[in-house]
Formats: C-alpha cells, structure tokens, sequence
C-alpha cells in the first residue's frame, strides 16, 4: 500500500463491501442463521469508510447514498435487535432455572421479530429499494472520487486513522459509556479493518473491544426494560441488570489503551 495511491485502497474496499451487500441480501430475507447481522454489519462498514474517507469521496453521491443505507439498516436493525433480545431472554431464564416464562417474555420477542422481518422482505418490492439497488450498481461500476484520492494510500490512511482514534475519545471524555461512543468505536473498527495494516490493527481491536463492552452494556439494558414492563420475577431482572454492570469492566483500561496508541 506504501506506493499505491489511495483511490486504489477505496476502490478495493467499497467494491468488496458492495459485494458483500449484494451476497448477503438472499440468505438475510431468507432469515437465515445470522445472516440478518451480517448484511447489517455489511451497511454499517460501507457507511462508516464512507464517512471516515469522506473528504477521498464526491460529497453529494456519497451522502445520498449512506442516507439510503441508514434507512436500509434501520430496517435491517428493527428485527436484528429483537432477535438478540429474545436470544439473551432465553439464556437468562435457563440460568436461573425459570423456562416455564419463556411463553410470557420470549415468545413476545419472536412474534415482534417476525412482524419486522415480513416489513423487511416487503420493503424490497418497494420504489426504495429499487432505488437503493440503482445506487448501489451505479457505485460498483464506478466509486466517484475526488482529486485527494489521488495522494498515497498509506499516508492518508494514516491519516484517517489517527482521526478515528481521536473521535473515539473525545466523546469518550464527554461520557464513557455513551451511545455515540459506542459509535464511533464502531467506526474506528471498521476503519481499521478497511485499511488493514499492521499499524490498524491495534487500535481495530481496541476499537472492537470497546463497542463490544458497550453494547453488551445496552443489550443488557434494553433486556432488562423489557422484563420489568413484562412483569418478569425481581431475580430476573436483577440479574439481567448485574450483567450490564459487568459488561463495563475493563473499558476505562480499554480506553486508556486507546490513549496510549494515539499518544495522548
């Protein structure tokens, strides 16, 4: 990557993202095992480098299209999210030994996950979806970059990078385990990912480290509202809360390791 100019890093990782979009969409409307997360995961990295490299990519091809993937994985993240909701319900239950609720507070869950996946698989014989698809062939036949493409990728990627880092703890300093740290941490992860060098790599899994820390928390969270409204047993929802609070340890050491990477 040291001589190759950074158009050639984009191309290369918007095309294999663009693939990965088109691949996953059968197995995802299908609602294959997983395959929902993983063409969700697919939006998540094409709009993340989209954004990260966007002063390498023409502004108003490139916000068009990641406001259509927003609104594709916001679809794509309604049933994901009950699905890992009603998975994590079931665990607990078998922890402490209570199945016999399943019927009261998983079965709900699915039932709610079915209804956002029959959304899903009908929003893709809509007007929007056949715009998203236009969008997508026009990008895989051609990534519109700008002239600043033109400058080494290994520079540049550099560049964004320690960007990314920096992004992760400045929100970090405004509220450790805020969503839009978890955000960012995500796109650090992805960015890291995209340039894949040995000098990403460390901060990809910190990144990764630290979106996984908060998410569990918020996961735990979300569960843990759900038990309660659903009028679930004290130690249940105690239970569900304590594995929240778990969740967070060791993220002031993962950002603080973050820290050390970028110098601060």
């Amino acid at each position: 990557m040291a001589d190759a100019p950074a158009s050639e890093l984009l191309t290369d990782v918007v095309g294999g993202l663009l693939a990965d979009l088109r691949g996953g969409r059968g197995p995802a409307l299908a609602d294959e095992p997983d395959a929902v997360h993983r063409l969700r995961t697919s939006v998540r990295r094409l709009r993340n480098v989209l954004a990260a490299f966007g002063g390498y990519v023409e502004k108003r091809p490139a916000r068009l299209l990641r406001d259509r993937l927003a609104s594709y994985g916001a679809l794509l993240g309604a049933g994901r999210d009950l699905e890992v909701r009603a998975e994590d319900c079931r665990r607990v239950l078998a922890q402490v030994g209570r199945p016999d609720l399943e019927p009261v507070l998983v079965a709900p869950l699915v039932a709610a996950h079915d209804g956002a996946h029959a959304v899903l698989v009908e929003w893709h014989a809509t007007p929007d979806a056949t715009a998203l698809d236009r969008l997508l062939r026009d990008w895989a036949r051609s990534v519109p970059l700008t002239s600043r493409a033109d400058r080494p990728a290994a520079t540049e990627a550099g560049r964004v990078l320690r960007r990314e880092i920096r992004r992760v703890l400045d929100r970090a300093a405004e509220g450790e385990t805020s969503h839009e740290v978890r955000k960012a941490a995500r796109r650090l992860r992805h960015v890291a990912d995209a340039v894949g060098t040995d000098e990403a790599a460390r901060p990809g899994r910190l990144g990764k480290d630290i979106q996984g820390r908060l998410g569990d928390h918020r996961d735990a969270l979300l569960l843990a509202g759900h038990l309660w409204s659903a009028g679930a047993p004290a130690v249940v929802v105690a239970r569900v809360e304590a594995s929240a609070s778990r969740a967070l340890d060791g993220l002031p050491e993962a950002l603080a390791a973050l820290r050390a990477v970028d110098g601060i």
